[in-house]
């Protein structure tokens, strides 16, 4: 996470926010690391410019990269994917994360992707089997890091470990940690219960996880680690059920 300084920008009215998506432009343009990609596009995402998401993170996908770097990220390819699900073409969204299954960077415990690919054999069964999400998963704890985060989510979905010591993975090194960890933890929390009985309140559920006038979304540290994460955005998508 980069420049704290854009986002009271970005989380303003409009002339604020455009005044911070240039700023984040401007950032970009001087420094085209990870750190700088990740806050435009998300920026991009913030604001609900899903086009505009999608063309930044595809570029940068297929941008050749100067020699011993690579812009192959799976951070990207799983905004890339979060950019088409929230413009509703979800089958591009899952094409994306499939792709991120096989990017050059990948996340420690390379979780991350396969967690994407559950999310959506549950929300569409009908475009990603199950049954391989699963599998993906499974194949993901055989990797000595899976107990770094967020690969104790993958064991407890799988029944590998108990809730309890879910929680207990929560923790970090920071309070921040924890905070964004159990809040991580309640997204597929609420997701198995929609698998399990395909509950009403899976809506009310995510509204719960993107309502910004909870007081804990007032601390910067708690709302950066969140919209950093690719279930923010498709927490917020579908708690409008679009």
């Amino acid at each position: 996470m980069e420049s704290k300084s854009v986002w009271p920008l970005l989380r303003a009215g409009k002339a604020e926010q455009e005044q911070g998506l240039e700023l984040c432009r401007q950032a970009y343009a001087r420094d085209q690391s990870a750190s700088y990609i990740m806050q435009l596009g998300i920026a991009y995402l913030w604001l609900k410019q899903y086009a505009q998401a999608w063309e930044f993170f595809s570029s940068i996908i297929a941008q050749k990269a100067p020699r011993g770097t690579s812009n192959k990220s799976d951070s990207f390819y799983g905004m890339a994917g979060v950019a088409k699900w929230c413009l509703g073409e979800r089958r591009d969204a899952i094409a994306e994360w499939v792709l991120g299954l096989k990017a050059e960077r990948v996340r420690i415990g390379g979780a991350q992707i396969p967690l994407l690919l559950y999310f959506a054999s549950v929300i569409c069964p009908e475009l990603y089997d199950h049954a391989a999400a699963r599998k993906l998963m499974l194949e993901k704890t055989k990797d000595a890091l899976i107990q770094s985060w967020p690969g104790p989510i993958v064991q407890w979905i799988l029944g590998q470990i108990t809730g309890g010591e879910l929680l207990r993975h929560c923790q970090g090194r920071h309070e921040r940690d924890l905070r964004h960890n159990l809040w991580e933890a309640e997204f597929y929390r609420s997701l198995m219960r929609f698998e399990r009985s395909k509950i009403s309140d899976f809506r009310e559920a995510m509204c719960k996880l993107t309502d910004l006038q909870q007081p804990e979304w007032q601390d910067e540290d708690a709302f950066l680690s969140r919209i950093w994460s690719e279930e923010y955005f498709l927490a917020r998508h579908e708690a409008v059920g679009e």
